[in-house]
C-alpha cells in the first residue's frame, strides 16, 4: 500500500529502520479501509452509537447485520468473501493439526509469555489502559483473546460458514472502533500524539507476528520445539489472518527469518520507553488467571521462567516488580555468586512444588462445580449412557482437566503419601507446566460467558480430540 512507502523515510532514524521502512512514521499509519467503515457508522449516527456497536460486537455471535450502513456492510461482506489457493489451504491444514497436538500448549503461552512480554510495548499499551477493557473487564478480556484464537485455529476456519474470518473481521472492526473512540472523545484523557496513532500499523503487525514467534520460542522454552516445517505452515497461516485484519502488504513477512528481523526491531523501539502503562496490565492479568484456580505466587514462579529472554532480560522485574516485589520479595532476589543463586532457585523450585500440590487439591476440589455447568444431557443421550452403565459398556473419555491432573498427580507420586516427590528439579517444572495448558483448556471448556448462550466455544470436532466431554 503506498501510504507506507511514501512515509518510508521522511524521518528517517536508523536504529528503528526495517526494509527501508521507517517504524515511527509507521507509527502514524492505521487501517483506512476499516476507519472508512467504522466512519461511515459514526457519520450516519452518533458517538454513542459508536460505542454500541464496539459493545455489541464483543456480545455478538452471530453476523454483522444488514442494517448497518452502506460502507460497514459492503467492507464485511467484500472482506468475508476472500479466496485462497490449494497451497494455502495445504498449510493451514497443516496449521490445523499442529493445532489439534499443540494448541493446549499455545494457551498457556499465550497467557504467561506472549501476553505480558508484549505489554512492555508502553505506546500501544495505552490504549488498553484508556479504554480499560483489561484492568476493569480481565476475565472478558482473555476468554475474549483465546476466544479469538480459538475460532480462527477451527478446522476448515476459513470456508464462509466457518467463524475463523468472520472473527478475525470484527477484531479488526473493534480496533477500528477502538482508534476511533480514542481519537474523538470529547471526555477524559486525550490521546497523546507522540505515541502516534492507535492501534497502528507497527502494533498490528508486531500483535499478529506475537502468534507465532512467541509461540515458536515459548514451544522451545518447553522443551517441545516445532520443526521448520510446523513453523513455517504456522507462520503463513497467522500471516494471511494478519492481511485479514489490516496488515498491510510491505510488512507482510516471507519467512519465519525475516519475521523475526522485523519483530526484534519492533521490540527495540517499544520495548525502549519507560514502562508505566504496562504494569497494572499484567497485574490485571495475574489476577484474572485466578479463574483458573491459580494463586498469584505460582502464577508469578511460572512467569518468571517463561519470561526469561536474551533480548529483555529484566522483564520479568520491569512488568511486575511493581505490583508484587512488596508481597513476594524473594522471587525477584539479585544474587552475586553462581553458588547462592543456584540455592536460591532450589528454594523457588520448592514452592512451586509446594503450590502445584496445592493446586491439584484445589480444583479436584472444585469439580463438582463444573459438573454443575457442563451441558445437561438429552433424554436419548441419558438413556444411552445408562444402558451402557448396566452392560459394563466403557463410558466417554474422561474430561481433559480431569486426566491432566492425573498426569500432574502421577508427575509428583502422590499414589501413596510415602511416594510424594520431596524435590522437584527443572524438567520437572517444565513437564508440570505442559499439563497445566490442558487443565487451563479444560476450564475454559466449562466457563460460561456472562451474556451469552454459546459458552466458550470449542468445536465438537476439537472436543473430540482433546477428550472434552
Amino acid at each position: 500500500m503506498s501510504n507506507i512507502k511514501t512515509k518510508k523515510m521522511e524521518k528517517s532514524t536508523p536504529q528503528f529502520v526495517w526494509n527501508g521502512i521507517d517504524l515511527d512514521s509507521l507509527r502514524h499509519i492505521m487501517d483506512k479501509p476499516a476507519d472508512d467503515a467504522v466512519l461511515a457508522v459514526f457519520e450516519s449516527q452518533s458517538m454513542e452509537h459508536l460505542r454500541a456497536l464496539l459493545t455489541d460486537l464483543a456480545k455478538n455471535d452471530s453476523m454483522i447485520s444488514d442494517q448497518l450502513p452502506k460502507p460497514m456492510y459492503h467492507f464485511v461482506n467484500s472482506s468475508l468473501n476472500i479466496t485462497f489457493t490449494p497451497e494455502d489451504i495445504s498449510l493451514f491444514t497443516q496449521t490445523h493439526e499442529i493445532w489439534k497436538r499443540k494448541g493446549m500448549r499455545f494457551i498457556f503461552i499465550l497467557f504467561f509469555r506472549a501476553l505480558p512480554y508484549t505489554y512492555m510495548a508502553e505506546k500501544p499499551a495505552n490504549v488498553l489502559r484508556m479504554t480499560k477493557l483489561l484492568i476493569d473487564q480481565p476475565e472478558r478480556r482473555i476468554f475474549e483473546t483465546a476466544q479469538f484464537v480459538f475460532d480462527v485455529m477451527e478446522e476448515n476456519w476459513w470456508e464462509p460458514e466457518k467463524r475463523g474470518i468472520l472473527t478475525a473481521i470484527k477484531v479488526r472492526i473493534m480496533h477500528a472502533a477502538m482508534r476511533h473512540v480514542i481519537l474523538n472523545n470529547q471526555e477524559g484523557e486525550k490521546w497523546n500524539e507522540t505515541w502516534g496513532k492507535p492501534i497502528s500499523q507497527e502494533d498490528l503487525v508486531a500483535t499478529n507476528q506475537v502468534f507465532s514467534l512467541e509461540f515458536f520460542k515459548g514451544m522451545k522454552m518447553l522443551g517441545d520445539e516445532l520443526s521448520a516445517e510446523e513453523e513455517h505452515a504456522w507462520f503463513h497461516t497467522w500471516k494471511t489472518i494478519g492481511r485479514i485484519m489490516g496488515v498491510q502488504d510491505e510488512l507482510i513477512c516471507k519467512n519465519v527469518d525475516e519475521a523475526w528481523t522485523l519483530q526484534h526491531k519492533v521490540y527495540e523501539h517499544l520495548f525502549s520507553d519507560k514502562t508505566i502503562a504496562g504494569i497494572p496490565l499484567t497485574e490485571a492479568l495475574v489476577k484474572a488467571l485466578h479463574n483458573f484456580h491459580l494463586p498469584t505466587r505460582l502464577t508469578l514462579l511460572i512467569m518468571r521462567q517463561m519470561l526469561a529472554d536474551d533480548q529483555f532480560p529484566d522483564c520479568f522485574e520491569r512488568m511486575l516488580a511493581p505490583s508484587f516485589e512488596n508481597e513476594f520479595p524473594e522471587l525477584f532476589l539479585k544474587h552475586d555468586t553462581v553458588e547462592n543463586k543456584e540455592k536460591h532457585e532450589k528454594l523457588l523450585r520448592s514452592y512451586f512444588h509446594q503450590h502445584i500440590k496445592d493446586y491439584l487439591t484445589t480444583v479436584l476440589d472444585n469439580k463438582p462445580e463444573y459438573r454443575k455447568i457442563k451441558r445437561v444431557k438429552g433424554f436419548i443421550e441419558r438413556v444411552v449412557a445408562w444402558v451402557n452403565q448396566l452392560l459394563g459398556r466403557p463410558q466417554k473419555e474422561i474430561h481433559l482437566f480431569e486426566s491432566h491432573l492425573g498426569a500432574i498427580k502421577n508427575m509428583l507420586h502422590l499414589g501413596k503419601a510415602e511416594d510424594l516427590l520431596d524435590e522437584m528439579d527443572e524438567k520437572l517444572m517444565l513437564d508440570t507446566m505442559k499439563a497445566l495448558g490442558p487443565v487451563m483448556v479444560g476450564i475454559l471448556s466449562l466457563h460460561f460467558r456472562k451474556g451469552k448462550q454459546s459458552g466458550f466455544r470449542i468445536p465438537k470436532s476439537l472436543k473430540e480430540n482433546w477428550s472434552i466431554t
